[in-house]
């Protein structure tokens, strides 16, 4: 097996990370969901699950917007609030979306897996 030299200095085997690495990459994962806040701070709570049901009931039987032939069975935001509360209630920025979707979107636009956005 091919061993490989970590950011801490350590040799370790090929596509894994040493113990201080996974620590580091935790506790950033972690300061990073402090900063962003609850779904509930950011507007995702109650009143956003019925308006947004509502929204959906209201097109009848919408598929994903993203063209993939899924049932959208959540609403998007087209460009991201980003805390901007008018942007997150207009619902000309909204559309229809399946979660699968929406999940690849959101790694895409806004990093994720260690990916930068």
């Amino acid at each position: 097996m091919v061993n490989v030299i970590c950011p801490c200095g350590f040799s370790v085997p090929k596509g894994t990370r040493c113990d201080c690495s996974q620590r580091r990459a935790v506790a950033a994962q972690k300061a990073n969901d402090a900063a962003r806040g609850s779904a509930a701070s950011r507007g995702y709570d109650g009143k956003w699950r019925k308006e947004s049901q509502a929204w959906l009931a209201a097109l009848g039987d919408p598929l994903c917007a993203c063209g993939c032939g899924r049932k959208a069975d959540m609403v998007d935001h087209i460009v991201g609030p980003k805390g901007d509360m008018h942007l997150f209630w207009s619902r000309s920025n909204w559309q229809p979306f399946n979660a699968i979707c929406n999940r690849r979107k959101a790694i895409r636009e806004e990093g994720g897996f260690g990916r930068k956005p």
